[in-house]
């Protein structure tokens, strides 16, 4: 029986349903015998055997007198890989002595070297005229190159226009389904690839990440971007309803709330009624607490867009509201907003500054979770109109600047009134407030008509502030991941045990500890930097320079007082002390003091601010105690610099620092430049072009400097590439 050698066999990876088995004209035994009938010869044998017709056939494959090759075509539910290879293996090499195969990878090629060894005692070798080395080479290149041709590979990992590294194929195909990338703008590449190159982020060596390949859970949805929407619509849609229900109508306030314990329903042209929670799904909330009894809630309103409701506390009815702790809060105390019987039917409860009421739900703290969420108003306002830290303090302060004018009518601060006002256009009444705050159970107890429908009143301006606000946000955030975030995170809480309490009593005790750190150095600077004031040794120093060392000295009267001293002898025996009487002109002076003792004289000005009269408070010590971290002399006490430069306070222009520009010592100035020289070198050797330079800044620092953000507002460098700071 001929047996040749079989060079390869392998899968095209675009050709899963065939496997390739070349063979070598050039390995055969029998020179004379063909290729295709050597295969076909064993082939036929084996199919007879064992495998059915048409599973294997023999087709030409680039016949260069040098390669032909069978096509083994698997059934179809032998999908498997190795299945139908191993299949092939069999096939073509049950019959022979011995097998070596050899397994390699290469790009998107699985190949295995198969070798078999003729017994002599059935065969006879027959060679072939040996070519020549170069011919040999020739043929092996171009086998290579038909192989290698027919299969389409990629090296390397997904990279787009710009060598950034993306989602392997295998991934995107998932994530991205149906989405095509090759679509994309010139423009915008040229945009992307001179920011890279301005920012130096355009690297040539380029580590890149393993490609991930792995099948990813089922999308809800052709892609990941439906996905998302799929699975944020899911959970917004039933809360969003019930919302946009609520806009369209709520009743009027009730004239007339009835004082008795729990929830009453007043709904229109029916008589108010007792009720365990709020029947509807979306209802306006609100919360009042009397402060001087504790935490616990004392009365609330809510609406929603068929009738009201009004809950008062049984303590507020019986009267026995008494200052509790933290630890003695019971459910019996707490607000039911919730049907006990069914807790998963989505329910939506809005409020401005909504976690503050949400805190005395009963339902916030059962272990199962419910169906309620939470809306807050002033987190929509915050979201469509917040302002930042700065802008803050503006609306705070008396003065508004000019150029803040614009932006002043389209936020406000994050209080009820302020909201109300910037989205309504209205004032709201807030002076019944310290009933709560200052006012006992018994006084809102007897003014309870009033305080309940000013808790209403809230609720209705809350009602006000939703119709406006709501629209705005779903314009403004119309995807339904956002709305439903939003509803999560208003319910998460923080679970803690008995150690809460340690923990809040170790805070603080670590807290005083720190305080009184603080101020022990905090005095110790003051009573170093008081010392400078011998010698006028202030005027060399960089942050003392500028305070005010002026001393106040001690006054004396002119005459000695008319009380006339009393001596007390008890007997005539007693002895005259000589040190007493050597020294008694000192202790006849006291009948010289004012009548009103002066603070501290002796000590500059600075110093005196910061001490405390004897007589004004028991626990009073001597020295610097008013000192603390928010005075302005607290930095300059403790050296403190920016990039290596003193720091400066100017009234009405806020903190600086000190950097020189010029390089003369003997220039007549309050500033020690000498000192200031010797610490930081001055940033030129002209003294009058830097001399101008610093005349122009300070010109453009009034002209521009209304608050401390100078240096955000105006960019350019204004000494002239001077300064290398900031």
């Amino acid at each position: 029986m001929l047996v040749g050698m079989v060079d390869t066999v392998f899968a095209d990876v675009a050709k899963p349903d065939q496997h390739f088995v070349f063979l070598s004209k050039a390995s055969c035994i029998d020179s004379t015998a063909q290729p295709e009938a050597v295969f076909a010869a064993e082939v036929k044998k084996l199919q007879a055997d064992k495998f059915k017709p048409q599973q294997i056939t023999l087709e030409p494959y680039e016949r260069d007198h040098d390669i032909v090759v069978g096509v083994y075509r698997p059934p179809p539910k032998q999908s498997s890989y190795l299945r139908y290879l191993s299949l092939v293996h069999k096939m073509l090499f049950d019959k022979c002595n011995k097998c070596l195969v050899t397994h390699h990878v290469f790009r998107n090629i699985h190949m295995s070297k198969h070798q078999t060894d003729i017994s002599p005692k059935q065969t006879k070798k027959i060679f072939l005229p040996r070519s020549s080395k170069k011919s040999q080479q020739i043929q092996e290149q171009k086998r290579h190159e038909v192989l290698y041709s027919k299969v389409e590979t990629k090296i390397g990992p997904r990279l787009n226009n710009l060598n950034i590294q993306m989602l392997s194929k295998v991934m995107y195909e998932q994530v991205f389904k149906g989405i095509d990338d090759s679509k994309q703008c010139p423009n915008v590449l040229e945009q992307c690839q001179n920011d890279l190159l301005k920012h130096g982020m355009v690297k040539s060596d380029i580590e890149y990440m393993p490609d991930v390949d792995f099948k990813i859970p089922k999308l809800i949805g052709k892609n990941i971007i439906e996905h998302f929407y799929n699975i944020g619509e899911a959970q917004a849609k039933p809360y969003r309803d019930l919302v946009l229900g609520v806009l369209k109508y709520v009743p009027e306030v009730p004239k007339l709330w009835l004082m008795q314990s729990g929830w009453t329903r007043y709904a229109p042209n029916c008589d108010p009624m007792l009720v365990t929670c709020p029947l509807e799904d979306c209802i306006l909330f609100d919360v009042e607490v009397c402060m001087q009894v504790g935490k616990l809630p004392t009365l609330a309103t809510a609406v929603s867009s068929e009738a009201w409701y009004g809950w008062v506390s049984d303590s507020l009815i019986d009267g026995t509201g008494k200052p509790v702790v933290a630890n003695d809060y019971f459910q019996e105390d707490l607000i039911p907003l919730h049907n006990e019987t069914n807790l998963n039917i989505p329910k939506i409860v809005i409020g401005h500054n909504v976690s503050y009421d949400r805190a005395r739900v009963k339902e916030q703290y059962l272990l199962e979770n419910t169906g309620l969420r939470f809306l807050d108003t002033m987190s929509l306002h915050i979201s469509i109109s917040g302002i930042t830290s700065y802008q803050r303090a503006v609306l705070k302060s008396e003065e508004k600047p000019e150029e803040d004018e614009k932006w002043l009518t389209c936020s406000s601060l994050n209080n009820l009134k302020e909201v109300y006002k910037l989205y309504c256009g209205k004032e709201i009444e807030k002076g019944v407030r310290d009933l709560f705050v200052e006012g006992s159970l018994l006084d809102i107890r007897e003014q309870f008509q009033t305080a309940i429908t000013y808790c209403a009143q809230d609720v209705l301006a809350t009602y006000e502030i939703l119709k406006v606000l709501f629209p705005l946000f779903l314009e403004r955030f119309p995807h339904p991941v956002t709305f439903a975030g939003m509803l999560e995170l208003g319910t998460a809480y923080l679970p803690i045990n008995s150690n809460w309490m340690n923990y809040i009593n170790n805070s603080e005790q670590a807290y005083e500890d720190l305080d009184i750190d603080r101020k022990v150095i905090l005095t110790r600077c003051a009573d170093q930097a008081c010392q400078l004031l011998h010698n006028e040794k202030y005027l060399e120093n960089l942050w003392m320079w500028d305070q005010d060392w002026e001393v106040k000295q001690l006054k004396m009267r002119k005459n000695a007082s008319k009380e006339v001293r009393e001596e007390k002898i008890e007997t005539v025996d007693d002895e005259v002390d000589p040190l007493e009487e050597r020294f008694s002109y000192l202790r006849d002076t006291c009948r010289y003091l004012p009548a009103v003792p002066t603070l501290l004289p002796g000590y500059p000005n600075w110093y005196r601010k910061l001490c405390s009269k004897p007589d004004s408070s028991p626990d009073w010590i001597p020295g610097p105690n008013l000192i603390s971290t928010s005075m302005q002399i607290t930095p300059k006490l403790l050296g403190l610099t920016w990039e290596g430069y003193p720091l400066h306070f100017i009234r009405g222009k806020g903190w600086g620092m000190i950097v020189p520009f010029v390089n003369d010592p003997t220039l007549e100035t309050k500033l020690p430049l000498k000192q200031l020289l010797e610490k930081c070198p001055a940033l030129t050797d002209k003294p009058r072009e830097a001399i101008s330079a610093e005349l122009k800044i300070d010109k453009e620092v009034e002209q521009n400097l209304s608050k401390q953000e100078f240096y955000k507002r105006v960019k350019k460098d204004k000494t002239e590439g001077l300064y290398k700071g900031w």
